[in-house]
């Protein structure tokens, strides 16, 4: 298996060490190759270095037996970095599955040259199978290649490091995790959050991950909302955890996705989520049941949105009942590992 390293701020790496917890190991003898040391923007002589030293270590490790090659392909340099390792894979005959997890992969597919659009076109086409996060994700490959090995593997949360109904014990906590700017909607968020602050005095906003986090905290001062925005930069494990327990209402107001695995954690917290209809998280957010979803850039209906959650009680926890029946339902990360393996036991075993 191909991906960021596993302690690399990455979703990539957060699904793959989830699919690891919940047992993937049980079942596969699995080697995992790094192809990325950590994202860090720019720094591209160090990407090719990682990106070297993972094809000499496949190709050392390729003579021994191999039944399958898994790789965890995103849009941009991730997805040149990764063609070397199909290509050999393919000509050595192992069985290879793409799985794609890259956020702006259709923009990067619609908006680039025609060279890149027959590259991506015969990964595709040539790879046994392909991983998408969601159904919409699936009808986007399914118009730009003839391969009908294509599989919905959600991302998914492990319910038991989750409490059902425990939230914030002072005010009314709302969590954002991602990587901070725009794509993910954080300064629609601030502004949003700078008209609710008025609204809703008892309200903080928690602010998790990696990327502008200098400019977030600059326009934060600013605005003069030290006291009531927190603003974590990336975090991980116990503390992760603890932000999702303790949140009333997660939000992320993105303007591109697959299915971001924060969601799916929100929803095992039993939180109610404020997000935008792109990607998958549709397929995870009903409107009125467990949350509501607004057009990316809408801050106006973020406003209202967040607004109606944190002055009713009883709604937000209802709606937060609701996201955690769909994941036990639909992102039950069991039930997806046991998906994965079984299709992996399919492909290996087609002629």
């Amino acid at each position: 298996m191909f991906g960021p390293d596993l302690g690399a701020t990455s979703g990539i790496s957060n699904v793959v060490n989830n699919w690891l917890q919940a047992g993937l190991r049980d079942d596969v003898e699995l080697e995992y190759i790094s192809t990325l040391d950590n994202y860090v923007q720019g720094q591209y002589l160090i990407k090719t270095f990682n990106a070297l030293r993972a094809y000499i270590i496949f190709f050392l490790k390729s003579f021994r037996h191999v039944d399958l090659v898994h790789i965890h392909l995103s849009f941009g340099m991730s997805f040149y970095r990764k063609l070397p390792i199909l290509m050999y894979s393919k000509l050595r005959g192992f069985k290879t599955v793409i799985h794609l997890h890259g956020s702006s992969f259709m923009e990067f597919y619609e908006d680039g040259p025609t060279i890149q659009k027959k590259l991506i076109q015969w990964l595709f086409n040539r790879t046994d199978a392909v991983f998408v996060l969601s159904k919409a994700w699936k009808e986007f490959i399914e118009g730009i290649s003839y391969n009908t090995n294509i599989y919905t593997i959600y991302n998914g949360a492990i319910l038991d490091q989750f409490s059902e109904g425990v939230h914030s014990e002072e005010g009314i906590s709302i969590a954002f995790m991602g990587r901070l700017g725009r794509r993910k909607g954080t300064y629609d968020l601030l502004e949003a959050f700078k008209r609710l602050s008025s609204q809703v005095p008892q309200a903080h906003l928690v602010l998790g991950g990696d990327g502008e986090v200098e400019q977030v905290c600059e326009l934060v001062a600013k605005n003069n909302m030290e006291k009531r925005v927190k603003v974590l930069g990336w975090v991980s494990g116990k503390e992760k955890i603890d932000v999702f327990n303790e949140a009333d209402v997660y939000v992320l107001p993105s303007y591109n996705e697959g299915l971001p695995g924060s969601i799916l954690e929100a929803m095992a917290a039993s939180t109610p989520i404020v997000s935008t209809p792109v990607g998958g998280i549709s397929e995870a957010v009903i409107e009125g049941q467990n949350g509501y979803l607004i057009n990316p850039g809408d801050v106006d209906g973020l406003y209202r949105s967040l607004l109606i959650l944190c002055q009713d009680k009883k709604m937000r926890v209802a709606m937060g009942k609701r996201s955690r029946e769909i994941i036990e339902c639909h992102f039950n990360i069991e039930k997806i590992v046991d998906e994965i393996t079984d299709t992996y036991d399919k492909l290996i075993l087609e002629k």
